[in-house]
């Protein structure tokens, strides 16, 4: 769309959000708003860190179709591989901006938690940095709409291997969980990079991979960091000294929680 930027007229490309229903089985599940793109990977992750699907190989088909700027992902799941109970655990709704939104209590909220697991390699600041540094090149839809989040999967080192966008930072991830899934990688060593603040649902998101490190660009919330613990996922957020940045990391125990 035309802009004008110090009294310069240019062009700005504005991030599409849009309705997206997944469906299971013919039933729906939720309605989510986000950005039309990567959606096969999308509903799989999310199936995934909703604990709906139990495993990846479980859906026999995945539909995607669209009328009238509305998408729907109907997603076909094998019965051994569907866990029907979830299917209630949220409701119709969902926004991109909080994963919280559509958990009608907080008894859902406790019970969608995956089972915790132990992360026993250190990924290194400098394999950290680098990963916060590769990732714009990795944000096609970020470079032109300056408006959209992303989720990295680096390897030990720090190299960038995949990335996923969306206007919503925990679409970003069930995509690239998604994504993971698809090519058989969710076990594998590495850790996740993400342009947002560190919320509990990114912790609880980025649990269902063998991420060894959730590192984003701004702190953790209290929540976050009581998940982090509970899960088994390290966090760590950068902080900018003059003209470089450090790495923070967040050791729990050592905390003291502020409710000001």
């Amino acid at each position: 769309m035309p802009i004008t930027i110090g009294g310069t007229e240019g062009t700005w490309d504005i991030a599409a959000e849009v309705p997206v229903q997944v469906t299971v089985n013919g039933a729906p599940f939720t309605v989510m708003l986000a950005t039309p793109a990567d959606l096969e990977d999308l509903a799989r992750g999310l199936l995934l860190t909703e604990q709906v699907l139990t495993r990846p190989d479980g859906i026999e088909r995945l539909d995607v179709t669209g009328w009238l700027g509305d998408l729907q992902i109907a997603v076909h799941i094998t019965p051994e591989a569907l866990r029907t109970e979830r299917l209630g655990a949220r409701s119709v709704l969902g926004n991109s901006g909080c994963g919280a939104c559509g958990v009608e209590s907080l008894a859902q909220l406790h019970g969608r938690r995956p089972v915790s697991r132990e992360a026993c390699i250190n990924v290194s600041d400098d394999a950290v940095l680098r990963g916060l540094r590769e990732m714009p090149a990795h944000q096609p839809l970020n470079a032109t709409s300056h408006s959209v989040h992303a989720a990295a999967w680096c390897d030990m080192s720090g190299e960038v291997l995949l990335v996923r966008e969306d206007v919503g930072r925990h679409n970003a991830l069930d995509k690239l969980v998604g994504a993971l899934a698809e090519a058989n990688r969710l076990h594998e060593p590495g850790f996740v990079v993400m342009s947002s603040r560190c919320s509990y649902e990114l912790v609880y998101k980025t649990s269902v991979t063998n991420a060894q490190l959730l590192a984003t660009i701004s702190a953790p919330t209290t929540m976050a960091l009581q998940w982090s613990t509970a899960l088994g996922v390290p966090l760590a957020s950068t902080l900018r000294r003059g003209d470089r940045f450090e790495v923070v990391r967040f050791p729990v125990s050592s905390l003291k929680f502020s409710t000001e």
